[in-house]
């Protein structure tokens, strides 16, 4: 997406705004608020990991109902926001903004290197994900030259959590309530006959991610893909969670352990760039 093009689509919002005011001729401070109010909107969404509903956003932000749902209906008109489980969430255009080329965000430009190496190194996909409402959304993809052209994910794409690798590290570090209301929500869609298919069996799944420190999908989003994943964590707290992705027919079990600890290794050194980033005192957010 260009910056012409994102200039437009803000220009577009004040239009809108505007015009449903019956206020073309309105000043341009007014217009400044409705932009303000949209982006504040798209903020809320963005940082939340669920959701977020029409009330929800009236009251955080302290405006007036049909304010609102006015914008709301411009940002989902406009791609900006779609609607999941009855709240909105972050829309394709959203997405492909963080994908437009330009200065990465702090987590992806530590994270690059690393996992370019540790791509280098196997010869397989390795993969960014952050929590994303009941989702995982991939900030990061890289893969070597001779990876598997049927491993394919689009960075912005999102996955299930329950199914997949970088899903159950990100799940299991969320506190019980959190789990427990996640598990009401999900609607459990077998995608491969390895799919987890209830509560108890992800629960169980996660109490191994907590004793072993990584978790699997063994071709349980994607027939013949297998994925590894660990946490990475700054400061204690899990922020997101990196993966390599093998063809079944390539991941040796034999070698899991090793798979593992060059894992860890990696999530290792982002977290101690990550850490003597933060130390020096950047003012750069993780995500933005």
């Amino acid at each position: 997406m260009s910056v012409v093009t994102i200039i437009w689509d803000i220009l577009s919002i004040m239009r809108v705004i505007l015009m449903e005011n019956n206020n073309v001729s309105a000043k341009v401070p007014d217009g400044a608020q409705a932009v303000t109010r949209a982006f504040s909107i798209l903020e809320l969404v963005l940082f939340e990991e669920s959701p977020v509903k029409l009330t929800d956003i009236t009251e955080k932000l302290n405006l007036h109902r049909n304010t609102t749902y006015r914008l709301v209906r411009t940002l989902m008109a406009m791609g900006y926001l779609e609607v999941l489980d009855g709240g909105y969430v972050a829309g394709p255009k959203t997405i492909a903004i963080g994908r437009a080329p330009g200065p990465k965000n702090l987590l992806l430009r530590k994270c690059e290197p690393h996992l370019k190496g540790l791509c280098t190194v196997l010869g397989e996909v390795t993969n960014l994900g952050i929590l994303n409402g009941d989702e995982v959304l991939y900030l990061g993809r890289w893969e070597d030259v001779h990876a598997n052209p049927g491993i394919y994910v689009r960075i912005g794409q999102q996955a299930p959590l329950y199914a997949s690798a970088l899903g159950k590290v990100l799940l299991a570090s969320l506190s019980d309530d959190e789990r427990q209301s996640y598990y009401r929500r999900c609607n459990w869609t077998q995608y491969t006959p390895h799919t987890v298919a209830s509560p108890a069996q992800l629960e169980d799944a996660l109490q191994e991610v907590h004793r072993r420190g990584f978790a699997e999908d063994r071709e349980e989003l994607v027939p013949e893909i297998h994925c590894i994943a660990v946490p990475l964590r700054v400061r204690g707290l899990t922020i997101a969670a990196i993966s390599v992705a093998f063809p079944a027919s390539r991941f040796e079990d034999s070698r899991k352990l090793e798979y593992v600890s060059l894992l860890a290794d990696t999530a290792d050194a982002i977290s101690a760039d990550l850490d003597l980033a933060q130390a020096h005192g950047t003012t750069q957010p993780l995500f933005r």
